[in-house]
């Protein structure tokens, strides 16, 4: 059964007092709440009057940009893109945006400091997906399975060496079902969740590049989605932090933007995967590259490629560790590229020099030997 519309009741506003008082003047399109683009702007201090070209329109000021399209869920906030819950609609000559995405995507990308209820965290639940007999997809270099627990591990010992301890749903070639990988997550106090996987199609080999998830918003479709279902109105486990997940996925996809791995901007997106609807903590997953398309299977069977990956990732996590210590802004893209970032915090200390012997460089092609 589809659903038009969604009940106003089961939309919660995320803004601050600042926001609320704003003079947003909401419109009822098509049986939903929307705001003008211009109203967005004038709030966020862009430009109100540069006129849509081509059915597109780009506002910016200092560091801070914004591009809409009609008739698309795509919006590129600060140069990264964001996937949104309902289409960019244009009604004589102005552009409008669902208050839906308004309060959870665009406010929270714009001033993620603002966020309510983000609490600081001890433990870092590391998830890599697939395992054992589920192999995930395939390259012409390894499977899936592997390439996720050698970026795990990666990661791993990035954030151990910044002071986080770190849990691992598995630590080997090893068959873990989603369910179990949640209550994992579940039986853990003060952590976060970030399960680690790699793309693929049977329909496009040229599809490529870095995308990530956290939970969809109830009362919204998910990215793969165009439209409402009955599903889509259940409070899921994972809908607690939906607003804290979507910061982590901020934080994170912003610093894989921001490192040399040569990938495409898929976005940040959201579904309802199973570790993501089950998990009781802020939770994403990322999808690393697609193992389909001939360019991405190579970066991604290179051992130099998949460490710079494993430290971007790792950067993205103490940038939200920072975040809810000190609510202030986390570093951007463009920070990131211009080598200004900050991720240290109070009690995330710079890396501290490593005791144990580095590992023999490990070749694509041999993942399943890695030592546990």
């Amino acid at each position: 059964m589809r659903l038009s519309g969604f009940l106003a009741v089961f939309f919660v506003w995320m803004f601050s007092m600042e926001a609320r008082a704003f003079d947003w003047d909401i419109q009822r399109i098509d049986g939903r709440d929307y705001v003008s683009v211009t109203k967005i702007a004038e709030f966020y201090n862009l430009p109100r009057d540069a006129a849509p070209t081509n059915r597109q329109i780009y506002l910016s000021r200092g560091s801070r940009s914004l591009t809409a399209r009609a008739d698309s869920r795509d919006l590129d906030i600060n140069g990264v893109r964001y996937v949104l819950s309902f289409p960019v609609l244009e009604r004589n000559g102005q552009f409008w945006v669902s208050r839906m995405d308004l309060g959870k995507t665009i406010e929270p990308a714009f001033r993620p400091e603002n966020i309510q209820g983000l609490k600081p965290f001890s433990l870092v639940v590391l998830d890599p997906g697939h395992g054992g007999q589920d192999k995930g997809a395939a390259s012409p270099y390894e499977f899936e399975k592997n390439f996720a627990l050698d970026v795990a591990r990666r990661v791993r010992n990035e954030l151990q060496q910044a002071g986080l301890r770190v849990f691992m749903t598995r630590n080997n070639d090893s068959f873990v079902e989603l369910q179990d990988r949640a209550a994992m997550a579940n039986a853990k106090q003060n952590c976060i969740f970030v399960s680690i996987h790699f793309n693929a199609t049977d329909t496009n080999p040229d599809a490529n590049g870095l995308e990530i998830y956290s939970i969809t918003p109830r009362g919204s479709p998910s990215t793969e989605y165009d439209t409402l279902l009955v599903r889509d109105m259940v409070q899921e486990y994972g809908n607690t932090n939906e607003v804290q997940s979507f910061a982590l996925s901020h934080t994170i996809f912003h610093s894989l933007r921001g490192a040399n791995l040569d990938m495409a901007d898929r976005g940040v997106k959201r579904a309802r995967f199973a570790v993501l609807r089950l998990t009781k903590m802020p939770a994403v997953l990322i999808e690393g590259g697609f193992l389909t398309n001939s360019g991405d299977a190579k970066r991604v069977a290179s051992t130099a490629w998949r460490n710079q990956y494993a430290k971007a990732i790792a950067r993205g996590i103490l940038a939200y560790r920072k975040l809810v210590e000190t609510n202030l802004a986390p570093p951007t893209m463009t920070e990131y590229r211009n080598g200004t970032a900050n991720v240290i915090s109070a009690a995330t200390p710079a890396p501290r020099p490593v005791t144990t012997p580095a590992p023999a460089p490990v070749n694509s092609i041999n993942l399943r030997d890695l030592p546990q």
